[in-house]
């Protein structure tokens, strides 16, 4: 479940904050990639949310998304 707090941005740019409720296993996952990337978990939830939109992007253009590897051999990502 998630909330948004109750006002309106006063500017096009204001940050929002939300209360998100994460399963223990998830929190737990959150956590140590955060920390793996030496990033906070809000970022963390920033970047998943920018891939979550490249994702769409890709629905939307009849695209694909790649891993690419260091040998150059590429891995298709199901979206």
């Amino acid at each position: 479940m998630t909330t948004q707090t109750l006002r309106e941005p006063k500017q096009k740019d204001e940050r929002i904050q939300y209360t998100i409720r994460f399963a223990p296993g998830a929190v737990e996952e959150i956590e140590e990639m955060a920390k793996e990337e030496g990033i906070t978990k809000a970022e963390l939830i920033r970047r998943a949310l920018n891939f979550y939109q490249v994702k769409q992007r890709a629905i939307r253009e009849k695209g694909r998304i790649f891993i690419l590897n260091e040998k150059g051999e590429k891995t298709w990502v199901m979206v």
